[in-house]
């Protein structure tokens, strides 16, 4: 029936042949349904293209925030455990001075340097520098 209303030169004659070719298959009243089921399905697959994205984003910050965190903590920890490497070294070269010297007051100076940095934790204020490093405060190390 629509092409009797269209001509073969006509540009609309090949999309009239694809729908005739569709009825044929499918009924005509159909058609319409099925088209809006595509529509439809066209819709929600762009939509989940786009949430996929918004994830992949979300995901993506994520891991940096995870990362830049991770490199600060090194940082900080590093920092503080070189502080106490260079406390210690200090304690045992007073200790080694005070041995060579026989000097007992020396010796007694590195002892008591040395036992207060090993009784000291490096983690005592631990909730204090987690608090610093969570709360955007400026850190020098």
């Amino acid at each position: 029936m629509l092409k009797k209303i269209f001509q073969k030169k006509d540009p609309n004659y090949q999309l009239v042949e694809k729908i005739n070719q569709v009825t044929d298959i499918i009924p005509a009243a159909d058609i319409f349904s099925f088209f809006n089921q595509l529509t439809d399905a066209y819709n929600q697959s762009q939509s989940t293209r786009v949430e996929l994205a918004r994830i992949e984003a979300m995901k993506e910050s994520v891991l940096l925030e995870i990362q830049n965190k991770y490199d600060l903590y090194h940082k900080v920890f590093d920092q503080i455990f070189d502080e106490r490497r260079t406390a210690i070294n200090k304690s045992f070269d007073l200790i080694d001075k005070g041995l060579d010297s026989g000097d007992k007051e020396l010796i007694s100076i590195g002892m008591q340097g040395l036992s207060k940095i090993v009784s000291s934790s490096p983690f005592a204020n631990m909730e204090q520098l987690s608090n610093m490093l969570n709360g955007n405060k400026i850190i020098e190390i």
